[in-house]
């Protein structure tokens, strides 16, 4: 496994880590299975937060005896100081340890939230006390969209990030990144195969020809696991002329489809999370990528299944009730056609559905 060095931070991380949402969904036993491999494929960094359901507690009981060995990075919706501390103290609990090698504010939306998390009273203040007193080594901060990433880092030294990039969103290239590069920000990378729409191993060769540290792609078997760690193994990650090719095609195919999640084009008057559905459901994910009846017979969590069943039930529901306002098209920044899009999922997630129905009642 190849490692790089977390910015200005003393961290040599894997370049191939593991983003750890997909944990969440997989029963315990098969989550700590795909911890234990990762680690056996020389993954040492973990991203998760307190928001994937149950995954720290399995990233905890996975890595019990190994915390040494690697490094956790977490994260806090919170707005204020208070709820801040209190997610801090909970995820160290739930990870089973004593510190946090990375803490994120998560999911930084816009200007607004920006001012309010590292405002006064805002939650940065619980990381900084925190960082204080050893409970956090590092303070991070994500968002889905670079320009926030980037008011962020000029509000605050930041010391890692986390931000979406691969062979279809680019544009953390143009500001964002250099930025990180001359202040010595450590770039991670979220969906590094735009949520299962790209090969993952010729996503992540190309991603790893990029000036980051290290991308997290989440892995829902130990078969995708084991395809994106290897690529992290190569020797040479220079692309082929054919490879190329491929991310050219890649690229130019998937524009007009790859949901960036800027929500832009939000809000819905039929209350639609299009951002969330389009770009980042990763439930929907763990179906496109695995095909039906591999999703019905996969160790799925029961908690997480019944959680889905019902949001699933209604987010099917609002989306059926879709007027074709157009306001969605309008305000998106891409040209997707969203409305399409959107009717396209209806019949798959109809399909997860029934799957869970049956899986419940047996």
């Amino acid at each position: 496994m190849q490692y790089r060095k977390l910015g200005k931070t003393n961290l040599q991380v894997s370049a191939i880590g593991l983003g750890c949402a997909q944990l969440g969904s997989s029963s315990t036993a098969y989550a700590v299975q795909i911890v234990h491999q990762a680690v056996e494929l020389g993954i040492n960094f973990f991203d998760t937060a307190r928001g994937y359901r149950d995954s720290e507690v399995k990233i905890g009981l996975a890595l019990e005896g190994q915390r040494e060995g690697v490094y956790i990075s977490s994260k806090t919706g919170a707005k204020t100081r208070d709820e801040a501390w209190q997610h801090i103290q909970e995820s160290l609990e739930r990870l089973h340890t004593d510190y946090l090698d990375n803490c994120h504010l998560h999911g930084l939306r816009d200007t607004e939230d920006v001012e309010i998390r590292l405002g006064p009273g805002g939650a940065l203040e619980a990381l900084l006390e925190a960082r204080d007193q050893g409970l956090v080594r590092h303070i991070g901060c994500t968002s889905h969209t670079s320009r926030t990433l980037v008011e962020a880092l000029q509000r605050f030294d930041f010391e890692v990030i986390l931000v979406p990039m691969n062979i279809v969103e680019r544009e953390p290239l143009a500001e964002l990144i250099p930025l990180c590069l001359a202040r010595g920000v450590g770039v991670t990378i979220m969906k590094p195969v735009a949520t299962g729409l790209l090969p993952a191993r010729l996503a992540l060769k190309w991603l790893l020809n990029q000036p980051i540290a290290s991308a997290v792609p989440g892995a829902t078997t130990l078969e995708e696991l084991e395809e994106d760690a290897l690529v992290g193994h190569l020797a040479d990650l220079t692309l082929t002329p054919e490879e190329k090719s491929q991310v050219a095609e890649l690229r130019e195919r998937l524009e007009q489809v790859r949901c960036r999640i800027c929500r832009e084009c939000e809000p819905c008057p039929e209350e639609i999370p299009i951002g969330v559905t389009l770009g980042t459901d990763v439930m929907y994910d763990h179906y496109r990528t695995m095909g039906s009846e591999a999703f019905r017979s996969f160790s799925w969590s029961q908690a997480a299944m019944e959680r889905d069943l019902k949001r699933r039930e209604q987010l099917v529901a609002a989306i059926q009730s879709c007027t074709r306002c157009e306001l969605c098209e309008e305000r998106c920044p891409y040209g997707l056609p969203i409305m399409e899009m959107l009717e396209d999922v209806v019949a798959p997630m109809q399909d997860m559905l029934n799957i869970w129905r049956q899986l419940a009642g047996a």
